[in-house]
């Protein structure tokens, strides 16, 4: 995901107008999804790989004496009775922020590897590697860093839906779109200031969590906190050293609907604060929404605010069978830091999913006044999962 630096103030001579970035960014989008078919049209974004869902329709199959080792587009590499399976996906980001060049950049190549010798026993790992690629379209510069890091790492044992354990690096259990295990499975290429502001992104330490069907609903939980050292932390700013949290959300058998509320408290160099959120989802028909809401407070620097924001998405095959798989999105979004002035932000976009594993996004999101995790201008990516 992008993270947003200090911006020029608003400027509409800054809007892209055919440039060379725009040509650059409608060759590589020919490139990629050139290649691809679209005859396994979906119109929901492809479930989480790491979910040990059956594995079916797959595109090669070879036996071998560690049994069948089988290959499913978007759901990886089984290799037999092992319990091993590799996958991963990788994310081409196009940006244009107005004030600003714009940039084409192969920003990681993440590797997912599930282990799961016996049913009650799974382990997980997802590698990342990053700053592989990234194009100056204004100078023609291109730069490559490559480096490594561990985004997720953890091990999970299970009771039964309704009693699980895990240990290790996990994503932070706050809200909806943080659990989200990474920018494939989202509907836009840009996040909410919310998740990048709010709170880490990750938690290293330990957790329980299940899953309760009370008469015709589900109840899902979670409780955890962070007492280990942070494994690789992000650079973007200094992480907490210890939490501790909570989060509920209860929705109906099918999935239509849940409503959540999620607790964190975050402790970093003697100094806490305290986070609260409610967040809510539901579909009907061709429409689904989702919203989040979160309130910060404490005494550690430049964390104190509050944010909400609310997301639609239609998907527009709904009206017209020449459009399926391609959706509308938009989300508008208050951030509110004590330290500056609050801002308002708008994001309007189509979300292209031609085939279970492959998204296209690509948005214009804007604000009505700068402040420093805002961003502005044009957006776009191109993921693939394998």
């Amino acid at each position: 995901m992008w993270r947003s630096a200090r911006r020029a103030p608003f400027d509409p001579s800054g809007l892209p107008r055919g440039g060379s970035w725009v040509r650059v960014a409608l060759l590589v989008l020919a490139i990629v999804v050139g290649h691809v078919s679209v005859a396994t049209a979906q119109h929901a974004i492809a479930s989480d790989p790491t979910d040990p869902a059956p594995f079916d329709d797959p595109l090669f199959s070879l036996d071998s004496p560690l049994g069948a080792i089988e290959y499913v587009a978007a759901r990886g590499l089984r290799l037999g009775w092992t319990g091993l399976t590799l996958g991963g996906f990788t994310t081409l980001e196009l940006a244009k922020e107005q004030g600003e060049a714009g940039s084409v950049e192969l920003d990681s190549l993440n590797f997912l590897v599930l282990w799961q010798p016996i049913d009650f026993l799974r382990g997980f790992a997802e590698i990342e590697v990053g700053d592989l690629f990234s194009l100056d379209t204004h100078s023609g510069d291109v730069d490559s860093d490559p480096n490594a890091n561990i985004e997720r790492l953890y091990g999970d044992v299970s009771r039964s839906d309704a009693l699980n354990a895990r240990f290790g690096k996990f994503q932070t259990p706050v809200g909806i779109w943080n659990v989200v295990p990474a920018e494939p499975f989202t509907w836009t290429a840009t996040d909410p200031v919310l998740v990048d502001t709010a709170f880490d992104e990750h938690q290293t330490g330990g957790g329980l969590f299940g899953t309760l069907y009370p008469s015709d609903h589900t109840v899902d939980y979670w409780l955890y906190g962070q007492f280990l050292d942070p494994l690789d932390p992000s650079d973007d700013r200094e992480p907490v050293d210890r939490s501790v949290g909570g989060r509920v959300r209860f929705g109906g058998s099918v999935g239509e609907w849940a409503l959540g509320a999620s607790f964190l408290a975050s402790e970093q160099s003697n100094r806490w604060n305290f986070l609260g959120g409610l967040d809510a989802f539901g579909r009907t028909g061709p429409l689904e929404f989702q919203g989040e809401f979160a309130i910060v407070r404490g005494r550690i620097p430049d964390r104190n605010l509050w944010d909400l924001y609310v997301q639609g998405v239609y998907d527009l095959g709904h009206a017209c069978r020449y459009l399926r798989s391609l959706h509308l999105v938009a989300r508008y979004e208050h951030f509110d830091p004590d330290s500056e002035r609050g801002a308002n932000l708008w994001h309007v976009g189509l979300a292209w999913i031609p085939a279970p594993f492959l998204i296209v996004k690509g948005g214009y999101q804007f604000a009505n006044h700068r402040t420093d995790p805002v961003q502005r201008g044009l957006f776009g990516s191109v993921s693939l999962l394998f």
